[in-house]
């Protein structure tokens, strides 16, 4: 007996529950970092940005009523086609995994979906393309003017150099001069193992008044928490750039307000007796989303040398 004709009713549901824990136990990384929207439809999925104003005084005896309307934006989630990841269930031991969601089989393609998630859809729309107008025809690129330059850096070397607290301060400064209100929600900065190492070796963290009033905060289990306004994300598998012979990580800050997650379909494994081999049961575990920036102020790009 083939395992599609094994792939009996019970054994579906059995699977299905464990999938869902197995997605669950997978979750994306930076999505708690970004808001968040279902889509529906193949058209694109619009979102209304409200560019932020002041009430005025009303003056004058007889009250009036006072226009002041909104300058409001329409930014574009983009349907995509959906994410996969998935193989041929061959062996007792695949079909087995299908019903623990702690196998290796389940583990592998939940992270496999989880991984895309975070680099090929959050990351991806920090730093990609926008999409603005009417029906979204308007490209938007990432602008320059929202660079903390790679040789940023106390004092006045001119080589290019790693996290430091120039950096973040710069990106803080950023951040304050656009009005976003930090008393409101806090920066998320993604980073590599290797940034939190740049800014351990700060000479400013020998001091205990600065450590005491403004330098970088770290929980008791030793991970950097936060500094100047930015919460710290671990994340090994930034983007990179090259220029001349200096290899530079993109390290993205942002505002959760300011950046838009859509989803049209959750993660979610299902499997099938596939007709193209002999009808041989084939798992996979799919999902479709879309992330784009709403407002070029509320993210930076942070160039940082790679030793």
């Amino acid at each position: 007996m083939s395992y599609a004709e094994r792939f009996d009713q019970t054994k579906k549901m059995e699977f299905k529950d464990q999938a869902r824990l197995a997605a669950d136990h997978n979750e994306s990384k930076l999505r708690a970092t970004v808001s968040e929207q279902a889509c529906e439809g193949e058209q694109s999925a619009p979102v209304l940005y409200y560019d932020s104003g002041k009430a005025t005084r009303s003056e004058g005896r007889v009250p009036l009523n006072v226009d002041t309307p909104a300058n409001r934006r329409r930014r574009w989630l983009k349907y995509q086609p959906p994410f996969k990841s998935g193989e041929y269930i061959d062996s007792q031991d695949k079909f087995r995994g299908m019903s623990d969601y702690q196998s290796p089989l389940m583990m592998h393609h939940s992270g496999n979906c989880k991984r895309a998630m975070d680099e090929d859809v959050i990351l991806e729309g920090i730093f990609g393309d926008a999409y603005e107008g009417k029906l979204g025809g308007q490209v938007i690129t990432f602008p320059g003017t929202q660079v903390i330059d790679k040789i940023v850096q106390s004092g006045s070397g001119t080589d290019a150099t790693g996290l430091n607290l120039a950096k973040l301060k710069a990106s803080r400064k950023k951040f304050a001069g656009h009005k976003h209100d930090l008393d409101r929600e806090d920066i998320f900065i993604v980073v590599t193992a290797e940034q939190i190492d740049d800014l351990s070796n700060e000479i400013e963290l020998t001091s205990q008044d600065y450590r005491a009033e403004a330098g970088p905060q770290f929980s008791r289990d030793g991970k950097l928490t936060k500094v100047w306004n930015h919460v710290f994300i671990e994340y090994q598998n930034l983007g990179t750039k090259t220029e001349g012979s200096d290899l530079l990580q993109r390290v993205p800050a942002y505002l959760k307000s300011c950046v838009m997650l859509g989803i049209w379909e959750e993660q979610n494994f299902d499997a099938f007796p596939d007709p193209s081999r002999d009808m041989e049961l084939y798992m996979r575990a799919r999902f479709n989303a879309d992330c784009r920036r709403l407002d070029e102020t509320g993210v930076v790009e942070i160039e940082c040398l790679i030793d």
